[in-house]
């Protein structure tokens, strides 16, 4: 067994980081709405196939696409009683990820230990504004794994069918992962490999939707007009410090191009996710984990460093342990959601039982707290709601085609924003406040 030395353990300080973010208040909503949506489901039964959530597309056809995370979301919360444990789940799916591309990125800089910790510290970077609950994080860490499967000459191919059921079950990503792993058996010429990605497909359609997990991925094409409504599908601005990283990839990939280091047969994916980072913010974090281990190879051919003499053993363990204890406290803190997202208790007791308008961010919360005594306007399920009520959504928040809207479905309240422009223009209509904070209002007629 190779002994741990504190050349080592520097490779344990950007999953700190990754603890820090993950101990951080909860600020997503669409995780919320999913612990409902398992609770529902555990409930009757069975996987949801039409909508529950909503008064505007209620008993609408909508198949959850993360069953079975949901389920475990949802178990979760009955076993604890809540969703503390949420702060713990993002430190170890967080984790799982990095140490994977750390796997890679260790492979591509020839085992050079600074090199690696350069390259862990850089996909933490890109990481932490995607450290976030929703089922999107543990498919991104099966994309790690596929990536890991990449660089793996000799490949355990049998695996890819039972990973890609589990990933169907989980979320919407996996057809990124299965064109991965076809582009790669296109960069290799491997006939294997594609059979076993056939395979893989065959696999992804015996879940608990059948076919229609790529009637989900199919409706989710058709909502591109809402999509491109929501500001995470908007084009990534690659001068944002969070989104940074994706832009220095691009550049590393064509430096490590120039320098041989990046093989032509290698444009079979590296071009086709270099294009697909540049298309939306949110796929810039699954493009950055397959290209990484490209960027870094602009370092390749560096030899490992000299190895130094072996420092005591116990005491290296102690401070490994140290490390990892620091790690789990700083995701101990009690969890807190952020106020600036969500709404207070004390506007949620102004409202009453009338339908609501409320936005798309809360929209999940309310789906998580108030459901099911209320049905909400609009969340963020695009591929529900399509984009003609998307852009009604967005219209009213800005104070157009308010009376007409409101009438149709019946709204005689509305938790907003303090910053919406619909906020002046009900105060016009003779509206009157119930609640207001710094970030939140509700009126009513």
């Amino acid at each position: 067994m190779t002994r741990l030395r504190v050349a080592h353990l520097r490779l344990l300080v950007p999953f700190l980081l990754v603890a820090w973010r993950a101990g951080l208040p909860v600020g997503d909503n669409s995780f919320l709405w999913h612990v409902r949506a398992g609770t529902e489901q555990l409930a009757t039964g069975r996987v949801l196939t039409t909508d529950p959530f909503s008064f505007t597309a209620a008993g609408s056809a909508w198949r959850t696409q993360s069953w079975l995370v949901e389920l475990g979301y949802g178990w979760l919360e009955r076993t604890t009683g809540g969703i503390e444990w949420v702060l713990m789940m993002k430190l170890v799916i967080v984790s799982l990820t990095v140490a994977l591309l750390g796997l890679v990125v260790y492979r591509v800089v020839g085992g050079h230990l600074w090199l690696t910790l350069a390259g862990l510290l850089f996909v933490v970077w890109q990481a932490i504004p995607f450290a976030i609950a929703r089922p999107a994080l543990i498919g991104n860490m099966l994309l790690s794994l596929t990536v890991v499967f990449i660089f793996v000459d000799r490949k355990p191919l049998w695996l890819l069918p039972p990973l890609f059921w589990l990933w169907a079950s989980i979320h919407g990503t996996f057809p990124i992962g299965l064109g991965l792993l076809l582009l790669d058996a296109v960069r290799r010429r491997s006939r294997r490999q594609g059979v076993a990605v056939g395979v893989a497909v065959v696999a992804t359609a015996v879940t608990a939707h059948g076919l229609g997990v790529w009637w989900i991925v199919l409706q989710f094409f058709r909502s591109r007009g809402a999509l491109d409504l929501i500001s995470e599908w908007q084009p990534p601005d690659l001068t944002n410090p969070f989104l940074i990283p994706l832009g220095i990839a691009l550049v590393a990939i064509v430096a490590a191009a120039t320098l041989g280091k990046v093989k032509p047969r290698d444009l079979w994916i590296v071009a086709p996710f270099m294009l697909f980072g540049l298309l939306a913010e949110r796929n810039v974090w699954p493009a950055f984990i397959v290209l990484v281990p490209f960027a870094m190879a602009v370092f390749a051919g560096h030899t490992p460093a000299p190895v130094r003499r072996e420092e005591p053993y116990v005491i290296n363990w102690i401070i490994a342990a140290v490390l990892v204890a620091v790690a789990v406290a700083a995701v101990a803190r009690p969890l807190q959601l952020r106020e600036d997202r969500f709404p207070s208790d004390a506007a949620l007791a102004a409202l009453d039982d009338s339908p609501l308008f409320s936005g798309s961010a809360v929209g999940g919360y309310l789906i998580f707290a108030d459901w099911p005594e209320r049905r909400v306007f609009i969340d963020d399920r695009a591929e529900l709601y399509g984009a003609e009520l998307f852009e009604k959504y967005t219209d009213v928040k800005s104070g157009l085609g308010v009376e007409d809207t409101f009438a149709e479905f019946g709204i005689d309240q509305a938790l907003m924003r303090a910053e919406w422009p619909l906020v002046k223009y009900l105060e016009l209509l003779g509206w009157h406040y119930r609640y207001q904070d710094e970030y939140f209002v509700v009126m009513a007629k």
